[in-house]
């Protein structure tokens, strides 16, 4: 075979294991001692249940830490009775999965509460 048909015929068959269609991944930093960090889901928002794995990568941030993804009212995306609060300790992933309307009518948000900057990873399926 020709390498240019050969190098399509690889480059179709990674883009197939990649994962699901539409899939993507929002990777960021924490600040330290600042309010949530609002992670920007892409738009429009397909109807149905979205899944998600949040992940806290290692960081020396001298102490032991957890991110914890809200999902809330913007006034409030944490503290309110009806958010939904997922923890993730350091080093760590979590799968969650939510409803499209309850993405359309709040916002996502990542926290923690260290003195130094922290990073975050989230997979939206």
């Amino acid at each position: 075979m020709k390498p240019a048909l050969l190098s399509a015929m690889a480059g179709a068959a990674l883009c197939a294991l990649a994962g699901p269609a539409g899939a993507y991944t929002i990777n960021g930093v924490i600040p330290p001692g600042r309010a949530p960090v609002v992670i920007a889901l892409r738009r429009p928002i397909r109807p149905g249940v979205i899944s998600f794995e949040f992940s806290a990568p290692r960081v020396n941030a001298g102490v032991p830490y957890a991110v914890d993804f809200c999902l809330g009212p913007r006034a409030n995306p944490c503290g309110l009775p009806g958010a939904r609060v997922v923890n993730v300790p350091e080093g760590q992933s979590r799968s969650a999965a939510f409803s499209s309307i309850l993405l359309t009518r709040n916002v996502l948000v990542a926290g923690q509460g260290t003195r130094v900057a922290v990073p975050f990873s989230v997979t939206v399926n």
